[in-house]
């Protein structure tokens, strides 16, 4: 039963008074000229290892694969990507451990260690689905790669627009995270990226829906690209309730940024509550008969769209409690 994990990727345009957002068909775009490029490597026989993003221990990152399916959808065609990324080495020569003498040498593209990971990309709602399964790099070294090989053909493409990757966040951490009794908090630390026009689309009513909503909204109109806040208590004090504007972050936070907060609990012990620790996951339910490409691709967009919503319901989550809003008010 294979994993995934998802990313928001976003390419938001520098100046919105000049350039509009790429849309679905730019999205595409994008990926179709990941395909273009490994087509014509293949062509030309070069290594893989050319185009790819550098990891740690003499390790690559590279997309291998991306294909293109259209499927009819209530409002017209629609579209994903499917396709397969790999971590591998690159092998030039292999040494005799006894001897120290060269026993192999490589013509090119081989490797000793090879990782395959499948995913699939909806283009509507710009979410990536990537199979979260053994020798996927850990978040940032995968959210650094993704933007070194996507961000290749995004400048190509779409100069004036800006790539952004975030990984999906769990609301139920948020709502697990407030619902633990504390004495107070020492320090929040909040980013959150502007997001497309449409994507801030949380479905409540509420004071702090209204201010998150807001918020992302001047994020956009005055062309801010990202929105970092800190808070911090003074010295060896606690501060009694976080501030608005770190709540109506942490709302946007689980789609669209990153967030930590410290605090003391019921029994006065310093902790840490990290949203990158809590990435949404989910699992795919595999058909026991045999199953094309192309359908199992919608069952992994179908699971895209699950995921969505569950980083969306980051407002119901906090909302358990109604007494975290009521404190400052």
């Amino acid at each position: 039963m294979a994993t995934f994990k998802f990313y928001n990727i976003q390419l938001l345009p520098m100046d919105r008074k000049k350039d509009s957002e790429v849309g679905v068909t730019g999205y595409c775009q994008l990926f179709k000229s990941v395909e273009k490029q490994l087509e014509g490597l293949r062509e030309e026989k070069q290594k893989l290892s050319s185009i790819s993003a550098k990891l740690i221990g003499d390790m690559f990152f590279s997309t291998f694969s991306a294909s293109t399916y259209s499927y009819p959808a209530e409002g017209g065609k629609q579209y994903l990507i499917h396709g397969y990324f790999l971590k591998f080495d690159d092998v030039n020569t292999l040494v005799d451990t006894e001897s120290g003498k060269v026993s192999y040498t490589s013509s090119g593209n081989n490797s000793s260690r090879r990782f395959q990971f499948e995913y699939v990309f909806d283009p509507n709602l710009h979410i990536l689905a990537i199979q979260d399964t053994r020798g996927l790099p850990t978040r940032n070294a995968l959210i650094r790669s993704l933007n070194e090989v996507l961000g290749y053909h995004a400048i190509k493409l779409f100069p004036n627009h800006s790539l952004e990757i975030i990984e999906l966040t769990s609301a139920e951490s948020i709502r697990d995270f407030f619902l633990v009794p504390k004495k107070g908090y020492k320090a929040y630390k909040g980013e959150v990226t502007f997001s497309n026009s449409d994507d801030f689309d949380f479905d409540a009513e509420d004071e702090l829906r209204e201010l998150a909503g807001e918020l992302e909204s001047e994020l956009k109109i005055n062309g801010v690209r990202r929105w970092e806040t800190e808070y911090r208590s003074f010295k060896d004090s606690l501060m009694n309730d976080l501030p608005k504007n770190a709540k109506a972050q942490l709302i946007l936070a689980a789609k669209f940024g990153n967030a930590e907060v410290s605090y003391k609990d019921e029994h006065n012990e310093l902790k840490k509550y990290k949203m990158e620790d809590y990435p949404v996951k989910e699992r795919l339910q595999e058909s026991g008969t045999a199953q094309g490409i192309k359908s199992r691709a919608l069952d992994i967009k179908n699971l895209i769209t699950l995921a969505n919503r569950k980083a969306k319901k980051a407002l119901k989550a906090i909302r358990v409690n109604r007494n975290i809003f009521n404190k400052d008010e």
